[in-house]
C-alpha cells in the first residue's frame, strides 16, 4: 500500500515538475503579452496543478480508507492511471504535500466561487444593457418614424412655398399692370378735368348762375311767407294761453312721456350729442321743432337744466341776419352774450350755455359740432 501511494505522489512530482516547465517556457516564449494576461497563463497552470493535486489526494484518501476493498483499489488504480502521477518513497513529504495541495484546492474553489458571482453579476448587467438596448431600439424606430414624418411635412411645406411663390410673382405681375391701368386712367382723369374746366368757363356758367340767382329770390319769398304764418301762429298760441290760463293744473299731464311742461309748450332734452342739423331732424321726427325763447320764464327754464344745448336760432341762410325758427329775426339782446350775435365765418348755430350767475346767454358756434338739444311743440 505505502509503495503503491509513493508511487502516486512520485508520478504527481512529475506531472507538477513537468507543468512547471511548460509555464516557464510559455513565460519566456511570451515575455510580450500584457501583465493581465500572464495572470491568466499562470492561473491556468495552477489550477491544472492543483486539479492533479486534487486528483492524487482524492486516490489517497480513497486508498487509505478502502484499502481491503478490490473495488475502491480498483479504482484508485483508474484514477492513477487517469491522472499519471509519479510515485515518491518518502511518504511525510507526500502528506506535506498533499496538505498544500488541498489548501490550494480551497483556494481555487474560493477562486471559483468568486468567479461564479462575478459570472452571474456579469450576466445580470448584460441583462439590463439588452433590455436597454432593446428600449434605445424601440426610441430609435420612433424616432425614425417620426423623422419620415418630418421629412413628408417638409416636403409639403416645399411644394406649398413653391405654390405660393408663382401666386406672388402672378400677383405682382397683375399689380404692375393695374399701376399701369390706373396711371392711364389717372392721365384720362386729368385730361377730363382740364376738359371741364374749360367748359364751365363757357355761357353754361352764366346761365346756371341767373337760374341760381332767380331760385334764391323764390327761397327769399317763401321764407318771408313762413315767417307772416309763424308770427300769426304765435300770437294765435299766446291767445290761447291766456284763455287756458285757468286749466292749465288739468291738462299738466298732456305732454307726451319724457317730455316738460312749460306755460303752453312741451320741451323734450335729448340725452345725445349731435350737430345742429340731426338735432333739429331729430325735433321734426317727434313732431316739434328746435326751442324759441319768447320770454324770460323759458329763458329760465333753461337755466334749470344745466347743460349747453342747441336752440333753434341761425344764420345759416344768410350769415349775417339770425333767425328763429318761424322766421322772425332775434330782437331781444338781452338773450346774448355781450358783444354778440356776431354771425357769419363758420359759427352760423347757437348754443345756450350755463354760467355760474345761473344766467343763459346765446352763444356762437359751429353748426357740425356735437351737443344736446332742446325741442319745443305745443300742448296736444
Amino acid at each position: 500500500m505505502a509503495d503503491y501511494v509513493n508511487k502516486q505522489v512520485i508520478e504527481l512530482n512529475k506531472v507538477t515538475e513537468e507543468n512547471r516547465k511548460r509555464l516557464t517556457r510559455s513565460v519566456k516564449t511570451e515575455t510580450h503579452l500584457s501583465d493581465g494576461r500572464l495572470r491568466l497563463y499562470r492561473l491556468a497552470a495552477v489550477c491544472l496543478g492543483v486539479l492533479c493535486a486534487l486528483q492524487v489526494t482524492l486516490n489517497i484518501s480513497l486508498r487509505l480508507a478502502f484499502s481491503g476493498s478490490n473495488d475502491e483499489r480498483n479504482q484508485l488504480e483508474t484514477c492513477y492511471n487517469t491522472t499519471s502521477l509519479p510515485q515518491d518513497r518518502d511518504q511525510s513529504d507526500t502528506s506535506s504535500r498533499v496538505i498544500d495541495l488541498c489548501t490550494e484546492r480551497d483556494q481555487l474553489q474560493k477562486e471559483r466561487d468568486q468567479c461564479r458571482k462575478n459570472m452571474n453579476q456579469l450576466e445580470r448587467m448584460r441583462g439590463q444593457l439588452l433590455r436597454e438596448r432593446d428600449q434605445l431600439q424601440s426610441e430609435r424606430d420612433q424616432l425614425l418614424k417620426e423623422r419620415d414624418q418630418l421629412q413628408s411635412e417638409r416636403d409639403q411645406l416645399l411644394k406649398e412655398r413653391d405654390q405660393l411663390l408663382k401666386e406672388r410673382d402672378q400677383l405682382q405681375s397683375e399689380r404692375d399692370q393695374l399701376q399701369s391701368e390706373r396711371d392711364q386712367l389717372r392721365s384720362e382723369r386729368d385730361q377730363l378735368r382740364s376738359e371741364r374746366d374749360q367748359s364751365e368757363k363757357t355761357d353754361d356758367k352764366i346761365q346756371l348762375q341767373e337760374r341760381n340767382n332767380a331760385l334764391t329770390k323764390d327761397r327769399d319769398m317763401l321764407r318771408d311767407r313762413v315767417s307772416v304764418l309763424t308770427n300769426e301762429k304765435v300770437a294765435l298760441e299766446k291767445r290761447l294761453s291766456v284763455s287756458e290760463l285757468n286749466i292749465c293744473p288739468k291738462i299738466c299731464n298732456c305732454c307726451p312721456e319724457g317730455w316738460m311742461l312749460l306755460g303752453s309748450s312741451c320741451y323734450f332734452l335729448s340725452t345725445q350729442q349731435k350737430t345742429w342739423e340731426q338735432s333739429r331732424l331729430d325735433c321734426l321726427n317727434r313732431g316739434a321743432d328746435l326751442m324759441i325763447i319768447n320770454s324770460k320764464e323759458e329763458q329760465k327754464f333753461l337755466c334749470g337744466l344745466n347743460k349747453i344745448v342747441w336752440i333753434g336760432l341761425t344764420d345759416s341762410v344768410t350769415g349775417r341776419t339770425r333767425k328763429w325758427m318761424h322766421g322772425t329775426p332775434l330782437t331781444t339782446a338781452s338773450y346774448w352774450r355781450s358783444g354778440g350775435p356776431y354771425g357769419g365765418g363758420v359759427e352760423n348755430c347757437v348754443v345756450v350755455r350755463y354760467w355760474s350767475s345761473g344766467y343763459r346767454k346765446g352763444w356762437d358756434y359751429q353748426c357740425s359740432n356735437p351737443q344736446f338739444w332742446i325741442c319745443e311743440k305745443g300742448l296736444l
